[in-house]
């Protein structure tokens, strides 16, 4: 009997020939690894792609170091109303004090030339710093901000464009939060994310005189200017108040708030006030113009034109008084200023001409939003006054080429400020509340800016670096 084991153990050893594979089977498992090569590509280049598009979306805040074209860390210090009397934005003088530590440092050199504050404590400064001929125009305009009442300063993102020369340029500064704030003088930039972005604002071929800010809004003069250089706000034709909005950059014009320079006339400039719900504009003339500052209804003269007789009366107006005289180097009058106490309480220094270092000085009040003014005193004749400021305690500041001058009961005795001052005297002076203000240095090369913490009695340096 044959064994089964044998046939299976010969199955077994048997040669085994494979099956072959149907038609196109090769071509398929090759066309297959095609495909996955080509997808294994497309996923890394869409990697790489993502990648790059997320470090493009990454925003960057770039350290003011003196490169081409940068329009870095840019600061100023110098003009207009632009501190409130009484902050829109009260939280910003009670939180907590930020150092600057590990933050871009501010460039050398940095020569301020405005300021604004939201507070006490967060300011921002504008000016030009570095090396000129290094940078992108022939000087490097840089603004550094201090969110610590100036204890510590750091540079951030500035416009990109240089000094005031002629039509181009800025040299002033203004914030309304901590995200919307405009550069200006004579050109218009805005930026609405806090300084990191800057766009430059079409002016019509006008030049931007004055800026300031109060609740939701923006007010500017825009003038008709042919100076040249640095004078960029000289021998102005025509003054028109322009608004914005918060977070616009669609301005338009202030009905009724324009004025021209009679032809012929002197040389002259406009002063811009913003205080409680209403603005002012002193005309070149000498006119008082105002009007809501709520974007709604239009600005009109508080008075009609009076004459110089009435300056002798017990309730002259203010167009009696004094015209606002020609422009100082940051667009500002020399010859009317206006300044706020309250929101009905106003202050106006009228100058006379300046010789060997003295200048005549008058100072009227209103209480009346200015309808109707009473003389208030004379200021020391030294120095040649530059800025004015009020508080609501009734004290006033006059800035001037030789110090600051300080008033505690509202214009009738004054007292030259006490510190270590510079010895070319103050641009400008505002005040953030009763007892802390700022002061910018008529010579910008000082690298810094003035604080007080009692009034203005005594002032302290504050290095922009």
């Amino acid at each position: 009997m044959t064994d089964p084991h044998d046939d299976l153990h010969a199955w077994l050893e048997a040669q085994i020939r494979p099956l072959p594979p149907p038609p196109g089977t090769f071509e398929l498992i090759r066309k297959r690894a095609r495909r996955r090569k080509i997808t294994r590509a497309a996923g890394a280049a869409a990697g790489a792609v993502a990648a790059i598009t997320l470090i493009a979306a990454v925003p960057t805040l770039i350290i003011p170091r003196l490169q081409l074209g940068t329009g870095l860390a840019r600061s100023s210090a110098a003009t207009g109303q632009t501190i409130p009397v009484s902050s829109s934005h009260p939280s910003a003088t009670t939180s907590t004090p930020v150092p600057a530590v590990g933050l871009p440092p501010v460039p050398a050199n940095f020569a301020a030339t405005s300021v604004t504050f939201i507070g006490t404590l967060t300011g921002w400064v504008i000016g030009q710093a570095g090396t000129p001929g290094h940078c992108f125009t022939k000087d490097c305009t840089s603004v550094a901000r201090t969110d610590d009442g100036g204890a510590t300063w750091y540079g951030v993102p500035a416009p990109v464009t240089g000094a005031p020369d002629g039509s181009t340029g800025v040299s002033q500064i203004r914030f309304l939060d901590r995200d919307n704030g405009w550069a200006f003088g004579p050109q218009l930039y805005a930026t609405h994310d806090g300084g990191q972005h800057w766009a430059k604002i079409s002016i019509g071929g006008m030049r931007v005189t004055a800026l300031e800010t109060r609740g939701n809004r923006a007010f500017a003069v825009w003038a008709r200017c042919t100076g040249t250089g640095s004078d960029f706000a000289a021998n102005c034709t025509s003054f028109a108040v322009y608004s914005a909005a918060m977070g616009s950059d669609q301005w338009a014009p202030v009905r009724g708030a324009s004025a021209a320079v009679s032809p012929g006339g002197p040389a002259g400039s406009a002063s811009l006030l913003l205080t409680g719900t209403l603005g002012y504009l002193l005309t070149p003339s000498g006119a008082l113009l105002s009007g809501p500052i709520s974007g709604q209804g239009g600005w009109h003269p508080l008075v009609a034109a009076s004459t110089a007789s009435a300056a002798n009366s017990a309730s002259p107006s203010a167009s009696s008084l004094c015209s606002s005289g020609a422009a100082q180097p940051n667009g500002q009058p020399a010859g009317g200023l206006l300044a706020a106490t309250s929101p009905t309480g106003l202050v106006l220094l009228c100058t006379g001409q300046a010789t060997a270092g003295t200048q005549p000085k008058t100072v009227y009040t209103s209480s009346d939003s200015g309808t109707k003014w009473q003389l208030a005193g004379t200021p020391p004749a030294s120095g040649t006054a530059t800025s004015v400021a009020g508080t609501p305690s009734g004290s006033l500041l006059i800035a001037t080429s030789q110090g600051i001058e300080v008033s505690a009961d509202g214009g009738a005795t004054w007292a030259a400020a006490q510190g270590s001052l510079p010895a070319a005297g103050f641009a400008f002076v505002g005040m953030t509340t009763v007892s802390q203000g700022v002061a910018v240095p008529a010579d910008p090369s000082q690298d810094a800016v003035w604080f007080t913490k009692d009034g203005g009695q005594t002032w302290q340096e504050s290095a922009v670096r």
